[in-house]
């Protein structure tokens, strides 16, 4: 399977590039958002490619990071998502604001995007809750107080390693420390647990 191409961009279209590679010309489709950033025809490009693979189709996308596609990915695993759902969807709100949104259950942040509405939004939360998580990605606001960023992440560990998700984890924890950010780590662990029970 196809994961990178580097070559030089020969042509671009409302959602596509076509890079020549080796002289092979590869069609990507591409996010709105990606159109914006690329250098001109002629220039190297460098992509990121999930290869979408369908009885009567295949296709290249293509994203300028890592944390994109996997996203995208992350995206198609939902019932009735499909290629340009997930494109607009990346088009329209940053991959971390994405994840943060499906993680705090904001209906209003993903009913942003073109063709979701209020049913397919609560969907990709009920179906992507579990399985997304905010990690190497920049931290929420709640973990950049100086001290306490640290407390927070080995609360958060200790109940994964207790067999929590780790966005269960989080939540509980951010929800401790919200009420009460004097707690030690042995603290914010027995009143998430308590709360999670």
């Amino acid at each position: 399977m196809i994961a990178y191409l580097e070559g030089e961009l020969i042509r671009t279209g409302i959602d596509y590039i076509v890079l020549n590679v080796g002289g092979v010309g590869y069609k990507v489709y591409i996010p709105a958002s990606l159109s914006h950033k690329l250098p001109g025809v002629g220039n190297k490009v460098e992509i990121h490619t999930y290869n979408y693979v369908r009885e009567d189709k295949i296709n290249l996308y293509g994203f300028s990071t890592l944390q994109e596609m996997e996203t995208f990915g992350q995206l198609l695993t939902v019932s009735r998502i499909g290629p340009q759902v997930a494109l607009n969807i990346l088009a329209t709100i940053s991959s971390r604001d994405f994840k943060a949104a499906i993680i705090n259950g904001e209906v209003a942040t993903l009913k942003k995007v073109k063709g979701i509405g209020n049913k397919t939004a609560k969907r990709l939360i009920l179906e992507l809750q579990e399985k997304v998580e905010l990690d190497n990605i920049e931290k929420e606001a709640s973990f950049s107080q100086a001290g306490v960023d640290t407390e927070l992440e080995d609360a958060i560990e200790a109940l994964v390693s207790l067999g929590y998700q780790q966005s269960q984890a989080r939540k509980a924890v951010l929800k401790i420390s919200q009420k009460d950010e004097e707690l030690d780590v042995q603290d914010i662990i027995k009143a998430a647990l308590a709360d999670l029970s």
